[in-house]
């Protein structure tokens, strides 16, 4: 078991169910593993921290491409370089009210984009290497489409 953070382990930001059930290899490069030491450390412990200290379970983590395509990702998905989770924390409240608690700390979370996902779970994706985050706060219903938290 490689530990990335107090709580996040190297393992959980790598599982995926598709890519067991399809035989993909899902490694990641030495740039992707930094990016995703600080997304542990950076901004899920924060979250982890914000909701109560109750444990974030991770749905998706770092996708290599033959995984995004395969789950019907985005092509400039921030999964794609480490920089992105999928989570839900039950224990906590529902996930518009984890992206509500959240909403206040973007900047201090280095946060790029917090997505509240059809009520189902919440994106966080953070910045790469030297980029801005622009700190956006999104729901996309079952049609696809983007708004503010619903």
């Amino acid at each position: 078991m490689y530990v990335l953070s107090p709580n996040f382990t190297l393992e959980e930001l790598l599982h995926s169910d598709t890519a067991t059930a399809e035989g993909i290899i899902n490694r990641p490069n030495w740039d992707i593993l930094v990016q995703l030491v600080l997304l542990a450390n950076n901004t899920l412990e924060g979250i982890r921290a914000i909701c109560g200290n109750n444990p974030l379970l991770i749905s998706s983590g770092f996708r290599n491409e033959d995984l995004n395509d395969a789950v019907g990702g985005a092509q400039n998905s921030a999964h794609l370089y480490g920089c992105a989770a999928d989570f839900t924390c039950p224990a906590f409240g529902s996930p518009i009210d984890i992206c509500e608690a959240v909403e206040p700390y973007l900047e201090e979370l280095e946060i790029d984009q917090l997505i509240h996902e059809n009520g189902t779970w919440v994106h966080v994706g953070r910045v790469g290497f030297g980029n801005v985050p622009r700190q956006e706060c999104l729901t996309i219903n079952s049609q696809g489409s983007f708004s503010g938290f619903v």
